[in-house]
């Protein structure tokens, strides 16, 4: 699910003494075009909120979305369903730019045979997507060494810093992005997305992953002791 923002709702309906929204700006899940959704007056009613559809106008997929209202707020939580921005890596990997697609085929396999509960064949293609984790960023400098060996020198080959550092120019004191944090210059409803979706980014980055990595290290290690 992909929340959309108030400043993306762009029109209001009354449904029954609710206040609903009516049309919102949002990214299509299918052609990934930014178009204006009207949402179908048809609502399926539930005790947590609503659940209603909208066809994209550019590609005429036509999308679920879902209302969530709560007491003594204006606004409710309207969520478009976007399998393609969903949290688990299947559904996140293949709309990355520079991923290898071997790593992507193996790690696809992997996830199949480990739904199936066939553990043998989970090993060694867990491990083949190890290897080509290590390949890509070590290339031919990773040959002929262990994987123990590969992951210490894997730091030496990959700039860890970079994602975050390259924000630096663009919060430069001067800069558009910075007038509109400071509320210098108006923030548009495609900007303010934008800037939550970054949010979202860092504290993957800088908190979620990490923490999750370390969490289960430590639940691999107590399983092997």
């Amino acid at each position: 699910m992909r929340r959309i923002y108030p400043g993306s709702i762009t029109s209001y309906s009354q449904f029954g003494h609710l206040k609903v929204p009516k049309s919102v700006k949002a990214v299509c899940p299918e052609c990934r075009k930014k178009v204006d959704f009207v949402l179908k007056s048809t609502y399926q009613s539930s005790k947590h909120g609503l659940m209603t559809e909208s066809s994209c106008p550019s590609c005429k997929h036509s999308a679920p979305f879902i209302i969530i209202m709560k007491e003594r707020e204006e606004h409710p939580d309207v969520y478009i369903y976007d399998p393609k921005t969903m949290t688990h890596p299947l559904n996140q990997i293949e709309q990355l730019p520079r991923i290898p697609e071997e790593l992507v085929r193996a790690y696809k396999s992997a996830v199949n045979v480990h739904q199936s509960k066939e553990n043998s064949a989970t090993a060694v293609l867990a491990k083949r997507v190890i290897e080509n984790i290590l390949k890509h960023f070590l290339s031919e400098q990773g040959r002929g060494l262990t994987l123990e060996q590969q992951f210490k020198v894997l730091p030496e080959h990959i700039d860890l810093v970079k994602p975050v550092s390259s924000l630096s120019p663009l919060l430069a004191s001067d800069g558009a992005l910075h007038q509109m944090l400071e509320l210098e210059m108006d923030l548009d409803d495609e900007m303010a997305e934008l800037i939550m979706d970054l949010l979202e980014d860092l504290i993957q980055y800088l908190f979620v992953l990490p923490g999750k990595i370390e969490i289960t290290h430590n639940l691999i290690e107590k399983k092997l002791d």
